[in-house]
């Protein structure tokens, strides 16, 4: 099958489907041989629907190229899409008995393992329903060809797109297919492995070339390994003795028979180790938390431990070319990894998201060469913890979209909800939809340091109208830090804590807002050393609405206008700090102001035109608020230079420290 569309996901689908008009109970079981690497998430499976309009509810069980395996489900019309699992498999399977639809995945066909069970209070479809194949690429315009084979409870006779794919997907049937799937990587050295794999059915044909295709995540080309001839099913296996210590590699067997038929297994990741036996004092464990910052708030100095799992084993993905697929490659492997730079450049994120969505990434965009890397187009969406996001900007803008829409009413950046232990650290976020940058709901243990948040777009394609904002802390956010930020030129939100937070707010600048720091119900936050300058209001700078009488602030050394209050009643300040991070010294407010223009942004000592521009505007006491990026220059079109970086084996995280002092501080 060959589909294209942007996605299955979200309020609508756009994919090609392989189906029949199916009623009462059934049991569809299908194995997914090959499915193509147009993106990440690329993805291919069962699927049974209510109707075909592209918002219909819809169960399905996917795989996408990694190999994982994991379901999906729109519970009503037109309502959002919700996930559950992910676990390499290639047999997937889903079943209906009654109200109920069952998911499974399996790595054999035989032994299913339950992804999860919906009940009628989940999705509730009716008697006809539509069963079948789907297929999407996730790129518009672009196909993914997807193979399928052991079909069984279920024969599709027609087939369609649905939604807006751009290009036309197709289905082709073929009897006496070859079979061949990637087995285990062993043997795993520094510099070499043993690729295994085995062919299960030749197709027809007398004989097969065996042999396997790899390389280095994220590069795109595939290297080749020497062939094994075979004439019967059976297994094979290669070494590859050309790998690099501490990456992560992508491995797929392949089958070329003598017919002319080519089978592919699905890819398989793995990852090399330091050839080293010994690791660098500081480079394991959280006491040495993250690099050390030339500002006076380093990543580790608020509730957050900055990446206490990086040490000299945590596998390294380098980037060599500023593009979204290279980046997306990066961030959605599931593992522990460092993400370095061997390129400048701006990275369009096509106007989608950039989602982070597994656990240990860290993104190091100090290691870039001169200017740095800024993201445009897209939002930045931490979706996962024990995250670290450090020296990027990010740029969101309207992306050329007129009308406006609630699909592109974005954060730049976010964590998101019941996330846990992130950090943004000297990130430069503007031109956003909805507010700049924030931190998700029922959080926990979030940093967010040396942070530039500026230029909020006002009045742009937000489908409330104006909405300029800076940031939002989600309600039942807890052990929030703000420390050392320059909030300027947005309306609203700088930042606002809502109902449950727990935060501190320390040393940051609010700059020419009309609302400073807002409190919800039932917050407590430890508000200290900030400057609030140039307001655009008579409104207290820490204030709640006038219904709300359980919002609680510990206030000390704050500045402000002197004819602006600094609180205002509805506020109740306290005596003693409700909660402060250990070990967090704030500075004196007469030193915030100048300490934060001169350290804030993804590079302080290395900053562009736009970053330059809005701090100039700053120090100058300017007055403004932007509609689109288009006012004020556009999106950047940075140089694409490129250094090579030398990880060492030894002290990863003192060559992080060593890269950071370089775009933070003029003297390295």
């Amino acid at each position: 099958m060959q589909g294209g569309g942007d996605d299955i996901w979200g309020t609508a689908d756009a994919f090609h489907y392989h189906y029949t008009e199916l009623s009462g109970d059934f049991d569809v079981a299908v194995q997914n041989t090959r499915i193509d690497n147009v993106e990440s998430w690329t993805k291919a499976g069962p699927m049974v629907r209510e109707s075909l309009d592209p918002d219909a509810k819809n169960v399905m069980v996917r795989r996408r190229p990694n190999g994982e395996a994991s379901m999906q489900y729109r519970p009503e019309d037109g309502a959002e899409t919700n996930s559950v699992g992910g676990t390499p498999a290639d047999w997937l399977r889903l079943a209906r008995s009654g109200d109920t639809i069952e998911t499974y995945h399996s790595t054999d066909g035989e032994t299913w393992t339950s992804i999860t069970t919906l009940g009628g209070d989940d999705i509730s479809l009716g008697d006809s329903v539509y069963v079948g194949l789907a297929v999407t690429s996730h790129l518009s315009g672009t196909l993914a060809t997807a193979t399928f084979q052991n079909l069984s409870g279920v024969d599709p006779d027609r087939n369609r797109d649905i939604g807006d794919v751009d290009v036309a997907g197709s289905v082709e049937s073929t009897a006496g297919v070859p079979l061949v799937s990637t087995g285990d990587v062993t043997a795993i050295a520094s510099d070499a492995a043993t690729l295994t794999g085995e062919l299960s059915d030749l197709g027809g044909a007398d004989s097969a070339a065996c042999y396997f295709e790899y390389r280095e995540v994220p590069t795109e080309s595939w290297n080749t390994t020497a062939s094994t001839e075979r004439s019967s099913p059976g297994a094979f296996s290669v070494e590859a003795d050309d790998l690099t210590d501490r990456r992560y590699y992508e491995v797929r067997a392949v089958a070329d028979t003598a017919d002319g038929d080519t089978a592919r297994g699905a890819v398989s990741t793995f990852s090399t180790p330091n050839p080293s036996n010994s690791k660098a004092p500081d480079s394991a464990g959280s006491d040495h938390a993250g690099p050390d910052s030339a500002s006076q708030f380093g990543p580790s100095d608020g509730f957050a431990d900055a990446a206490p799992w990086l040490d000299d084993d945590t596998p390294v993905i380098v980037i060599t070319e500023p593009t979204r697929r290279q980046l997306e490659k990066a961030v959605t492997v599931d593992g522990e990894r460092l993400v370095v730079f061997e390129t400048s450049g701006t990275v369009d994120l096509g106007v989608r998201d950039l989602p982070i969505p597994y656990d240990k990434c860290y993104i190091a965009g100090q290691t870039a060469p001169s200017p740095g890397v800024t993201l445009v187009r897209g939002r930045v969406n931490v979706a996962a913890s024990d995250c670290v996001l450090q020296h990027v900007r990010v740029r969101l803008g309207d992306a050329g979209i007129e009308e406006p829409t609630e699909d592109w009413a974005l954060d730049t950046v976010n964590t998101a909800d019941e996330t846990e232990n992130n950090v943004i650290d000297h990130v430069s976020a503007s031109w956003s939809v909805d507010e700049c940058l924030s931190v998700g709901y029922e959080t926990a243990d979030t940093t967010v340091s040396n942070c530039l948040v500026a230029e909020a777009l006002d009045d742009s394609v937000h489908p409330k109208g104006e909405h300029g904002y800076g940031s939002l802390i989600g309600n039942d956010a807890t052990n929030v830090a703000m420390l050392g930020n320059v909030w300027a030129f947005n309306t609203d939100r700088h930042p606002r804590l809502k109902e449950g937070t727990e935060s501190v707010v320390v040393n940051n600048v609010m700059y020419d807002f009309e609302d400073g720091t807002w409190l919800d119900p039932d917050t407590e936050a430890s508000i200290v050393g900030n400057a609030y300058r140039n307001p655009n209001s008579d409104k207290a700078n820490v204030f709640a609405e006038d219904d709300v009488d359980t919002a609680t602030a510990y206030l000390e050394d704050n500045v402000t206008d002197d004819d602006v209050p600094m609180v205002d009643e509805n506020v109740t300040v306290v005596d003693e700090r409700p909660l402060w991070p250990d070990g967090l010294a704030a500075m004196p407010s007469d030193r915030t102001f100048e300490h934060n223009l001169e350290n804030v942004g993804a590079r302080p000592a290395d900053r562009t035109a736009t970053d330059e521009r809005i701090l100039e505007h700053v120090e100058l006491g300017a007055s403004y608020l932007v509609d689109s990026q288009k006012q004020v220059g556009g999106y950047p079109d940075l140089p694409v230079n490129s250094h090579e970086l030398n990880v060492p084996n030894g002290g990863t995280r003192q060559w992080l420290r060593s890269w950071s002092r370089r775009v933070e501080s003029p003297d390295g």
